[in-house]
């Protein structure tokens, strides 16, 4: 086991549990990634994971080696945060549009980097629209399916959704609150579909806003869970939606290269992974 590659393969198999799920996060398909496995186990000599109908499961192995895995993992970090901080070629602003939404949750991650690598400075944009990455924006974070051919995208995590209500009320049986359009997007096409007789009490065109309403309205909407789940003033109403939406983060090809982009691409990204049960839904 003398390559990071080979830790980084198992940390996403322990993690995720199946290995389709791990390769999208890693950019492999799914056999290249078994193969890989399957000769890191043979390197070991020993089973790393046992294979059940829900998954993949660490063996007794695995469990042993998961926390020097991540020992490894964060040594790793920290030698790319040193030399980040000390290159002096890697500096500027890097412009950053995302949604208003997402601010609780990425925000956090930006401050860190910041306190990091004082030499590159983050620009948030907050904006629900997709700006002209190249020319308004350096990078994007987007719930899309489809990103745009012209950019480089890395799908992060799924985006679970759920009926909210404030936490002092009942929940079911509240009037609703609706989305203005936004019809595209999975989890509110499935609302619509499954709540279809519904009167709203009230129309609201972007995430943010319904946030807000829900926290000071007795009325039910449709919310990301990690933005309902660790808000006290609501609670779950039902189950989760079944359809999600996909995290994306996208950089404009001629870009990708660019060392100050791609100090906060790589710190980013791993942290955005790390908060995976938040954004999919299970963190209750």
């Amino acid at each position: 086991m003398d390559r990071w590659d080979d830790l980084r393969h198992f940390l996403a198999v322990a993690r995720r549990g199946t290995l389709t799920a791990a390769a999208e996060d890693l950019g492999l398909n799914a056999s290249t990634l078994h193969r890989r496995l399957a000769a890191l186990e043979e390197q070991v000599g020993a089973g790393l994971f046992e294979k059940g109908p829900r998954g993949y499961r660490l063996s007794a192995v695995g469990e042993a080696l998961l926390p020097r895995a991540e020992e490894v993992e964060e040594a790793v970090f920290a030698a790319a945060r040193t030399v980040v901080g000390h290159d002096e070629q890697v500096s500027g602003d890097v412009r950053v549009t995302l949604p208003v939404d997402f601010l609780t949750a990425v925000g956090p991650h930006l401050v860190a980097f910041r306190d990091r690598c004082t030499r590159v400075r983050p620009i948030v944009l907050a904006d629900n629209a997709l700006l002209d990455l190249g020319r308004g924006a350096d990078i994007a974070l987007r719930p899309t399916q489809r990103p745009p051919e012209s950019v480089v995208g890395r799908r992060l995590v799924e985006i679970a959704w759920c009926r909210y209500a404030p936490s002092s009320s009942s929940g079911d049986g509240l009037p609703w609150l609706h989305y203005l359009g936004l019809g595209h997007v999975g989890p509110i096409a499935w609302r619509r579909k499954t709540f279809a007789g519904d009167e709203p009490l009230l129309l609201v065109e972007q995430v943010a806003a319904m946030h807000a309403l829900l926290r000071m309205t007795p009325a039910q909407g449709l919310l990301p869970c990690f933005l309902g789940d660790p808000d006290p003033q609501l609670r779950r109403v039902g189950e989760p939606a079944e359809a999600t939406t996909t995290l994306w983060l996208l950089i404009h090809a001629d870009l990708r290269r660019a060392a100050r982009v791609r100090a906060l691409v790589d710190f980013l990204v791993p942290r955005v992974l790390a908060d995976r049960a938040l954004y999919e839904g299970e963190s209750v």
